[in-house]
């Protein structure tokens, strides 16, 4: 059996050979446009080699193969040898088709940017730059076509008609892939991306550029501090120590879940733990753990026992150290989930407001809950 790399190479070089032969017909018959298309796809069909060679790119042969099958059929099959005529929605289906094909493109290059943090976005504006890059691609293809009918009056554009009838499609296109690229982003999934070019770019960072430097946490704590207590910012002196009686109280804890609760049902937030009100900086000794792993142990079980395990990747915990002293900095995202603290067989709905969290009951709890959630 024929491996595939050597079937890729039937195919590609028999492609070529056709579109060679298109090319030397189009001279012979003084067919300007077939000439310049048949021309621009036979230097199409080298783009994979030369990725690889200066780029190290290497893209597998079977989507190589179907890459150079699209190339032939879209440009030769479909649009000079009339091998569709007279089909009214082949003109329209093939424009929808790229149309996604550029979206998905886009989607892929949007998540991978978000994924390895070289930027810092809310979905509905990865939406946003999903769509205009999408558009932008199109809009960059009706202007090559005007381009070939401005030189060699290819007639690839008919009419006015006819062109604001591709950026139509391609908008409609561009708006369908940018939606699912919100729910993507905000669900924190990549079903929607194409995995193979999420791949080549991960695998090519030339192609995106360095990562964003991240703040260290230690200055993120060091800049919460200047800030003081905001909606979203909350200093606690201790985990689980009553500085008036020197002992261990459960309602220190109950007082971090509370807040890290209302941080996810609201905005997001940083709990500061080891800070007073005033910002003084206490440090966590006075909880006597031995060591930094059982903070976070014990964080991560009290947020397991009382919030739910399925809301531990919004909720992220890091022990810095200031002057000297041990501080825990709790960084929570927004849920797009209801999320209660399960205290004594009951569970209780907190909500930010202002730099305090507060409890909502009865009809308040229902409005809020309509409101915030059942609408995302």
């Amino acid at each position: 059996m024929q491996s595939p790399r050597v079937v890729h190479l039937i195919i590609t070089n028999l492609i070529r050979f056709i579109l060679f032969l298109t090319f030397i017909y189009a001279i012979t018959s003084n067919r300007t446009l077939v000439q310049t298309i048949s021309a621009i796809a036979f230097v199409i069909t080298f783009i994979p080699t030369i990725l690889n060679k200066i780029f190290k790119i290497q893209i597998p042969a079977s989507a190589e193969v179907l890459y150079l099958m699209f190339v032939y059929g879209l440009l030769i099959l479909g649009e000079q040898r009339g091998f569709y005529h007279g089909l009214w929605w082949w003109g329209i289906l093939m424009t929808f088709t790229a149309s996604l094909a550029l979206g998905f493109t886009a989607l892929s290059i949007i998540h991978v940017l978000h994924k390895t943090n070289r930027i810092n976005t809310n979905p509905i504006l990865a939406a946003i730059l999903i769509f205009a890059m999408a558009t932008s691609l199109a809009t960059l293809w009706q202007i090559f076509e005007f381009t070939l009918d401005t030189i060699i009056h290819s007639g690839l554009q008919k009419n006015l008609q006819n062109t604001m009838q591709d950026l139509s499609i391609n908008t409609l296109g561009a708006l369908l892939v940018s939606i699912a690229g919100y729910n993507q982003i905000r669900k924190g999934n990549s079903i929607f991306a194409s995995t193979f070019l999420t791949s080549l770019i991960e695998k090519t960072p030339l192609l995106l550029g360095p990562k964003r430097k991240e703040t260290s946490p230690q200055k993120i704590a060091q800049d919460i501090i200047q800030i003081g207590e905001t909606p979203k910012i909350e200093f606690k002196s201790t985990i689980r120590t009553n500085l008036h009686t020197n002992e261990l109280d459960k309602r220190m804890e109950l007082s971090i879940l509370k807040t890290i609760t209302a941080f996810l049902n609201t905005l997001g937030g940083n709990l500061l733990v080891g800070i007073s009100d005033n910002k003084e900086i206490i440090g966590l000794e006075k909880d006597n753990f031995s060591t930094d792993d059982k903070i976070n142990l014990h964080i991560t079980n009290l947020i397991k026992t009382h919030i739910g395990n399925e809301f531990l990747p919004f909720i992220k915990s890091t022990i810095v150290e200031i002057q000297n002293k041990k501080i825990l900095l709790i960084q929570c995202k927004q849920s797009q989930k209801r999320v209660f603290l399960k205290v004594d067989n009951k569970e209780e709905f907190y909500i930010r407001n202002g730099p305090a969290s507060i409890r909502l009951e009865g009809s308040s709890l229902i409005d809020y809950i309509n409101h915030k959630f059942q609408t995302q």
